[in-house]
This record gives structure tokens, C-alpha cells and sequence, in this order.
């Protein structure tokens, strides 16, 4: 009876940069709805409506944002390096995208423009990107990463064979 072994490089999975914990936002969410309301009813009282209704949209603004601000912060790409390189990317409305790639002959190129910054991950003409919502200090960090866990799964492969 022969053994397969099970081999696990690398097992990433990268989030967005997050500030805010639910407890820190509904906190806030609460402090500025007060202060909010405090000063709408101050204002309606000396006469000054209009300004009541400018704080209204203000706290609808921040409510937006803050939907907007969670909604961001579920995606994720999760990077696994066993015999092959799997690479699961989930969208900012939860949709998964499995990649399955041949890391023999992979090459790492990170992008960097003003308006986007990713690692792509190339192997055969086809090309994955990753970590669309790290820095440009966090994208050479993974890349050196995965670069090392490369170089190990090679190592093994090649003088085990």
C-alpha cells in the first residue's frame, strides 16, 4: 500500500486593511447619532431648521458610507500552494472565483498605476490577480512569499523525485 503524501506550502488568505470592528462602528454610530440629534433639536428650537436637515443628511451620508465600508471589507483572496496553486478570489459581493495554476513555470509581476496596484500571478499565458486592495509594500511582501514557498516546494519536488 503506497502513501500519498499531503503537502501544504503555503496557505494565505489576505483581507483589506480594516480600521473599524463592528463594536468601534456601532459605537460611533451611536455617539454621532446623539450628538446629531442634540443639535438638530437645538437648532429647530432657536428657529434654525434648515440646519437640522443638513445634519440629517450628513448622518444619512455617514450611514452610506459605513454600508459601503463593510461591504468592501468581505472580499479576500486566499493563496494555497500544495502540488498545484490555488487561488480563490471573493468579490465585494461574495462571489468566489477558484483559479487552479501549474507553478512549474510562474512568474510574479506586481502593477502598479494611479489608479490600480495588484500582483499578478503568470503561468502559461494565463494570469491571476492578487491583493487588489494591499499597498505596494504588502504586494512585494506577498510576492516575496510566495517566491519563497516556491522555491521550497522545489526543493522537495526536485530532490525527492
Amino acid at each position: 500500500m503506497i502513501k500519498k503524501k499531503k503537502y501544504n506550502f503555503l496557505n494565505l488568505k489576505i483581507y483589506p486593511n480594516k480600521s473599524l470592528t463592528l463594536l468601534t462602528l456601532i459605537i460611533f454610530f451611536i455617539i454621532f447619532f446623539v450628538a446629531t440629534s442634540f443639535a438638530s433639536f437645538y437648532f429647530l428650537f432657536i428657529g434654525a431648521w434648515p440646519v437640522s436637515i443638513f445634519l440629517l443628511a450628513d448622518f444619512i451620508f455617514l450611514y452610506f458610507a459605513f454600508i459601503k465600508y463593510k461591504k468592501d471589507s468581505k472580499m479576500y483572496d486566499r493563496i494555497i500552494l500544495k502540488k498545484k496553486l490555488l487561488i480563490i478570489n471573493v468579490s465585494k459581493t461574495g462571489t468566489k472565483s477558484l483559479k487552479v495554476i501549474d507553478p512549474t513555470w510562474l512568474r510574479l509581476k506586481i502593477y502598479s498605476d494611479s489608479k490600480k496596484q495588484y500582483l499578478s500571478i503568470i503561468s502559461r499565458g494565463k494570469s491571476v490577480e492578487v491583493g487588489k486592495f494591499l499597498n505596494i509594500k504588502e504586494l512585494e511582501d506577498l510576492a516575496k512569499v510566495i517566491k519563497n514557498a516556491l522555491i521550497e516546494r522545489e526543493k522537495l519536488f526536485t530532490f525527492t523525485s
